[in-house]
């Protein structure tokens, strides 16, 4: 019996992972109608559109912090991405060119980069590579939302498998 290890891709993986999520998510919401793209349901919850801008906009935050430019205002950050996440084309378009340089920033930074504790937007210090894994999985959450979605319209489909 073999007693070598072999190292694990961490980061690799996580863009993989990013990649499948981003073909799932992206046909999740071409399956939302488009009069629906933007409706509220119940009074109270938030739309797809605004579901992807805050899913993407942990992305762009925890690129910025890899590649040592913390965005400055939140707020505004969000208001734009809210606006270019408006339709469901822009949303798309967000996710991939988001995720794209997501995934650069994550393949080219240093150990001790990702080993830096940093201070997101929640207010608890964090390892940066944690707060990569959190920005991806933030991904597949919202996704579940897109999914809820789906089915209060009457859809129970799973989109994203063929």
């Amino acid at each position: 019996m073999s007693t070598t290890l072999q190292g694990i891709d961490a980061r690799g993986s996580l863009i993989g992972w990013l990649q499948g999520l981003t073909h799932m998510y992206s046909a999740d919401v071409n399956a939302i109608p488009d009069d629906k793209w933007t409706a509220t349901f119940g009074g109270c919850t938030r739309p797809a559109s605004e579901l992807t801008a805050d899913a993407v906009s942990l992305l762009a935050w925890t690129t910025a912090t890899i590649l040592g430019k913390p965005t400055g205002d939140g707020e505004a950050a969000m208001t734009a991405l809210k606006a270019a996440c408006s339709t469901k084309a822009g949303a798309i378009s967000q996710l991939e060119t988001l995720g794209a340089e997501f995934s650069a920033a994550l393949g080219a930074a240093s150990d001790e980069t990702l080993n830096t504790v940093v201070m997101p937007p929640w207010q608890m210090e964090t390892p940066l590579y944690m707060l990569a894994q959190i920005a991806v999985s933030h991904i597949w959450y919202h996704d579940g939302q897109l999914n809820y979605i789906h089915c209060l319209l009457g859809d129970d489909k799973v989109h994203w498998m063929g």
